[in-house]
């Protein structure tokens, strides 16, 4: 007879922390990894379609998405429409809803730890706490993500392989800086081949695979979501290029205005240690050639 594996837990059991969590107003933003294809989506479906039967609040998978404006529009609704009857700005979603992020890495990738996007929904997503609302997403590398999103990750899931699921959470501890102990663990996986002994680990959850209907469900959703997404992200990032090209585009102008007052000094001129800004001058410092320094300076680009 095969022996009991004691850490393995019902998926009902995380369900219910997760709501009792919630209902005493504290984050709980759940983040799945594992290789591509081993059942991330599929797991975080079948939580959080238990979680909707333990919550009373359903959930469906339109409750998934691949938008970071949609996810902020969610947590913090249209702030320029008026409250419905139940106190909900359009668009957003009911205490204790639970909202899932299929790809995270295309909201919270840590090397676009510049977007002023970014920053903005890691503070939005900071303060959906008081709005009770169970936030959870997936990516192939959890620590791809963005450090400021890792630290408000609550619990970090890992897939192995199919139908798996390993939980683990942050270490509650005053004096610990990595919270996730990352190096220990990565240690004691090596030496034992499992999580068990692993300081963070909380439960091993073992799942099913999603239904011919559940299966069809998803793609649906995904297809749409996901290319609307991705097009919407080229469009915000080809927006940020012309902002950043036209204040540009007017500092050249603005040092080729000035440099007729800067050579009248010569505390400056020797500070700067030129006697007048170029084209060539610009365009070393600026990283561009002077034949578009100078084309801007003429306004014909």
């Amino acid at each position: 007879m095969m022996k009991k594996n004691k850490y393995v837990r019902p998926l009902r059991d995380m369900s219910v922390m997760l709501f009792d969590m919630l209902k005493s107003d504290r984050d709980t933003n759940i983040g799945i990894g594992g290789f591509t294809g081993e059942g991330k989506s599929s797991f975080l479906t079948h939580l959080f379609k238990d979680y909707g039967i333990v919550s009373g609040m359903g959930w469906s998978f339109n409750l998934l998405t691949w938008s970071r404006k949609e996810l902020l529009l969610w947590i913090d609704g249209d702030k320029k429409s008026e409250p419905d009857e139940d106190g909900l700005l359009k668009g957003q979603k009911p205490e204790y809803s639970a909202l899932g992020v299929d790809e995270l890495f295309l909201l919270f990738y840590k090397r676009n730890w510049y977007d002023e996007g970014q920053i903005d929904s890691i503070g939005t997503l900071n303060m959906c706490r008081d709005r009770h609302l169970l936030i959870g997403g997936n990516i192939p590398n959890f620590w791809d993500l963005d450090s400021a999103f890792t630290s408000r990750i609550r619990f970090y899931v890992y897939i192995p392989y199919r139908g798996v699921a390993w939980v683990f959470e942050q270490e509650n501890n005053p004096f610990a800086i990595d919270k996730w102990n990352v190096t220990q663990n990565k240690n004691i996986f090596r030496k034992f081949k499992n999580p068990y002994m692993c300081p963070n680990f909380l439960m091993e959850i073992h799942y099913p695979d999603w239904s011919p209907k559940e299966k069809i469900r998803y793609y649906e959703i995904r297809n749409k979501k996901r290319v609307k997404a991705i097009d919407v992200n080229k469009s915000d990032k080809q927006e940020r290029y012309k902002d950043i090209k036209s204040q540009r585009d007017r500092l050249i102008k603005l040092l080729l205005d000035w440099n007729n007052d800067i050579i009248q000094y010569d505390d400056i001129k020797e500070r700067l240690g030129i006697e007048k800004l170029t084209y060539k001058d610009l365009s070393d410092i600026l990283g561009i050639s002077p034949s578009a320094v100078r084309l801007i300076a003429l306004g014909e680009r």
